[in-house]
């Protein structure tokens, strides 16, 4: 289905339930390693964190020189690993 996407097995659709969302709970000022997999029939989809911006550092299981984003355009069967630094008032 186009427009829908899960994390940590849950997610929603267009015309579906109103199912429960993934809430990933972070501490103020850590950083979290997220890895990012394109498991889809869809082309390509864009991933991003409101207000945040996100360091690139491995694609597709190799390491990569840092480079920092504020989307990421990933596509099928692709896989990538992200730092996010939590560093926005908590409960934004």
């Amino acid at each position: 289905l186009t427009n829908s996407s899960v994390i940590n097995g849950l997610g929603r659709y267009q015309g579906g339930p109103n199912s429960e969302l993934a809430v990933v709970n972070v501490e103020y000022g850590k950083r979290y390693r997220l890895r990012l997999i394109a498991m889809s029939c869809d082309p390509s989809f864009s991933f991003s964190i409101n207000n945040h911006n996100l360091t690139i550092i491995e694609a597709n299981g190799e390491l990569t020189q840092p480079l920092l984003v504020d989307s990421l355009q990933i596509l099928a069967g692709q896989r990538y690993s992200v730092v996010l630094v939590a560093n926005q008032p908590v409960a934004n």
